[in-house]
């Protein structure tokens, strides 16, 4: 009896002992998202981000009953969203749709963050994140902004129904514009309520990218934050957007920068330009008005072949799919891709929006600078090197 008490105790002691050596320590790269949310009748859920080595991560969250666990690893914070996959909450036109926010679960994850939501899905995504400080406050705003978010969406659906000339879509038009207004005018005021958060950093962020503050708000919103959030990701892209303002504004000096993110794989000094006017022309094969401008901006090339030099910013593709693209179409002129490394041009030189054409004069000085559909760039090189 005292021996079989006695082996019981020693292989009791013995799995213990196993079991406290092999339990594997915590990844502190590691972020689990959690989630039980009514009316998520969804088998899985798609996910894309940046992961530990830099590179996009494509992933499915499986869903069961309701219930999601997830977990993946960064190397610094991250915003990330989960397309839930669920009909309802898709905004549909044609074969294409809306990528609106509100359809989304969209949280802030920082290595190490353990996250969850909790809501319910409508037509949208009533859902928001909680268990880290920047996901309460983004869940603050959030909580707010997408059921208006979502109503401007399902206005723009209405919209759809009308033929142009019909005078309801003027007014169906109004109400969206307010609406957006509305969401916008939340987000700042929350922005400027919340100087010390990394959730307001985000959307300060975003908003500028999105085009949706003016640069001198962007910039009274920024000055108004704790400089305590230096070296959060999206303070400093924030940081970097303001002083990309200052210095691309219109008469001042390119400035300049390096590169060996080439596609002849040389390196590239911007400065060596001068003596010639310079067309540079941000782009992505993403970008549908970016493409359709290319054989316009060929032909501007060869057409001022002597005096002027092209050199094409992308975003977003790798270096053989940038081959892939400009060769066969004979899109010669020089190509960079953009974020090699630490140089990261698009907030460097605070470009908000695809297409962006900045034309530089022989000195390099900041003559034009174009946005979005920026057709208005060939009649400017016209003006400047016609005969």
């Amino acid at each position: 009896m005292k021996n079989t008490s006695l082996k019981a105790a020693l292989l009791l002691a013995a799995c213990f002992t196993i079991i406290g050596c092999s339990s594997p320590q915590e990844d502190p790269n590691t972020f689990t998202v959690t989630g039980f949310v009514k009316g998520l009748d969804t088998e899985y859920m798609s996910t894309s981000y940046t992961g530990i080595d830099g590179q996009r991560v494509s992933d499915s969250v499986m869903v069961e009953n309701d219930r999601f666990t997830y977990t993946g690893q960064i190397k610094e914070s991250t915003f990330v969203v989960f397309w839930p996959n669920v009909e309802r909450t898709i905004k549909r036109a044609g074969r294409g749709y809306y990528p609106v926010k509100s359809s989304q679960f969209a949280f802030l994850a920082s290595p190490g963050d353990k996250i969850s939501f909790e809501g319910e899905v409508l037509d949208f995504i009533n859902a928001y994140p909680s268990g880290t400080p920047a996901n309460n406050e983004l869940a603050s705003i959030n909580s707010k902004i997408f059921p208006l978010m979502n109503k401007s969406i399902n206005t723009q659906l209405e919209m759809n129904e009308f033929d142009a000339e019909d005078p309801k879509v003027e007014s169906l038009r109004a109400s969206m514009n307010q609406l957006n207004e509305e969401v916008n005018e939340l987000k700042k005021q929350f922005i400027a309520d919340h100087p010390n958060s990394q959730a307001a950093a985000w959307y300060l962020s975003d908003m500028m990218v999105r085009s949706q503050v003016s640069q001198e708000e962007a910039i009274d919103l920024f000055r108004g934050m704790n400089t305590a959030l230096t070296n959060y990701p999206f303070y400093d892209a924030v940081a970097q957007r303001v002083e990309g303002i200052e210095s691309t504004r219109v008469g001042r000096i390119m400035p300049n920068f390096t590169t060996n993110a080439t596609v002849n794989g040389e390196t590239f000094n911007l400065e060596s330009l001068r003596g010639k006017y310079v067309l540079i022309d941000f782009w992505g094969t993403w970008c549908a008005p970016c493409v359709a401008e290319m054989p316009e901006v060929k032909e501007y090339h060869e057409k001022y072949s002597d005096r002027l030099v092209v050199v094409g910013v992308n975003n977003g593709d790798t270096i053989e799919e940038i081959k892939e693209f400009t060769e066969p179409k004979g899109y010669h002129w020089l190509q960079i891709k953009d974020k090699n490394g630490e140089e990261d041009l698009v907030l460097k030189l605070n470009v908000a929006g695809f297409p962006t054409k900045f034309i530089l004069s022989p000195e390099g000085e900041i003559l034009y600078r174009f946005v979005g559909n920026t057709v208005e760039a060939f009649d400017a090189l016209d003006e400047l090197l016609g005969e």
